[in-house]
């Protein structure tokens, strides 16, 4: 029996991974958005020909944290919104490993069906983000030296101004990844291909942590649970640490999570078989 369950990956690696979980969760459809950088990863998917799997076309270079990121996920939404057979959907990373089965997943969320697993709540420590238009967060450069003293610049000048049009009322942040409902999905595709709702954030810092997040809040979409199901875990830098076996285990079948993220590939792979 399939589920009505879509999987949307953003990735630029992981071929194998992404390939095996297609493979073991038929049920499931899969739709993934591959790095316009990352030819070889496209091709390498593309090759194992897998039914339930589906490649985005029309692909952008994406850049970690930019705007580049929202355009993926909207065209992953876009295409997977097409089967009607698809009523709950996961946006997941190519290190994102599933610590349920899908069934197991959709049976839980269909005792609450409207609810949408996304974070979304004010946090003043990212307003900075939000203030001030970084003309160079969607390039190569944000994340080389030069790219981090401009960022540190542009931040400080918050203090004193604001220069982006983004409504302080709805200073909103969470985590990039979410599990929403097809009626929130089809909101988020309206509100992209009818008002200019996202190109306020086309020189956002990690635009990928805002504009879904305070777009549910400003259009108010219901049963929000800032929470996402994911467990991702960090130390002092801003980049999610790979989670070891030990941890992975802890939480299969018992925790109250649906992902785990970030899991390298061939660890992901060995919990998939």
């Amino acid at each position: 029996m399939n589920l009505e369950t879509a999987v949307l990956i953003q990735t630029h690696n992981n071929a194998k991974y992404i390939s095996t979980l297609a493979k073991r969760n038929p049920s499931v459809r899969f739709y993934v958005h591959v790095d316009n950088k990352a030819p070889l990863t496209y091709k390498e998917i593309e090759k194992n020909n897998i039914s339930n799997l589906y490649l985005i076309k029309n692909r952008v270079d994406v850049y970690w944290g930019g705007s580049s990121q929202l355009i993926a996920t909207l065209r992953l939404m876009m295409e997977a919104i097409k089967d009607s057979n698809n009523k709950y959907f996961h946006l997941i990373s190519g290190e994102c490993l599933p610590l349920k089965s899908f069934a197991d997943i959709e049976a839980e969320w269909k005792l609450t069906p409207d609810t949408n697993y996304i974070e979304s709540h004010r946090d003043p420590t990212y307003d900075w983000r939000l203030k001030a238009l970084y003309f160079h967060t969607d390039t190569k450069y944000l994340r080389t030296p030069l790219g981090r003293v401009i960022t540190k610049i542009l931040k400080f000048s918050t203090i004193i101004f604001t220069t982006s049009k983004i409504d302080k009322n709805y200073y909103f942040v969470g985590s990039q990844w979410f599990s929403v409902t097809r009626s929130t999905i089809n909101k988020f595709i309206s509100i992209y291909t009818s008002t200019s709702f996202f190109s306020h954030f086309k020189y956002t810092v990690c635009a990928d942590e805002h504009a879904f997040q305070i777009l549910v809040r400003m259009y108010g979409i219901d049963n929000i649970a800032d929470n996402n199901k994911r467990l991702i875990m960090f130390t002092d830098k801003s980049s999610p640490i790979y989670l070891s076996e030990k941890i992975l285990q802890k939480n299969i079948e018992a925790s109250s999570f649906w992902f785990a993220r970030k899991v390298n590939e061939d660890l992901a792979i060995s919990f998939l078989l």
